[in-house]
């Protein structure tokens, strides 16, 4: 059930995230005067992407138990993976055309990764508190 939790919290995270980068990508290309088209397929394309980027998520998720070069390792091919995956994506959705495009959603994608892993890691550390303070009622109760 934790980890159905943290899908869903990721690929909503995803969703917001990826909707900001175009949203911002759109703001600028507005004021530089070359304003861009979105497709009709876009929000799909964005949902469809959150998903399959939430769900390889699970593997790496804290419970596990790795070494620190075992998790760095697995960090490491799991953002290599959905770094292909979200550029394939890219390519087969035209989220860019450019190579000024492609460089944007590249450090976009690299940005989005990092805030993801902060948001897990502060949800996970909101859920450790609700249970220490649930325990800490418990045993002052008895």
């Amino acid at each position: 059930m934790k980890n159905m939790r943290y899908l869903i919290a990721q690929t909503f995270m995803l969703t917001f995230l990826i909707t900001t980068v175009i949203s911002l990508e759109g703001i600028a290309s507005y004021l530089s005067g070359d304003p861009i088209t979105l497709s009709w397929y876009l929000p799909g394309s964005v949902l469809l992407v959150s998903i399959l980027c939430s769900l390889p998520t699970v593997l790496l998720l804290p419970g596990t138990s790795f070494t620190k070069k075992q998790w760095a390792l697995r960090k490491l091919l799991h953002c290599f993976f959905l770094y292909l995956l979200v550029m394939g994506s890219g390519y087969l959705f035209h989220w860019y055309t450019t190579k000024l495009y492609f460089f944007i959603t590249s450090i976009a994608f690299f940005v989005i990764y990092v805030l993801i892993w902060i948001g897990i890691r502060m949800i996970g550390r909101y859920e450790e508190k609700l249970i220490n303070d649930a325990l800490k009622n418990i045993q002052d109760e008895e």
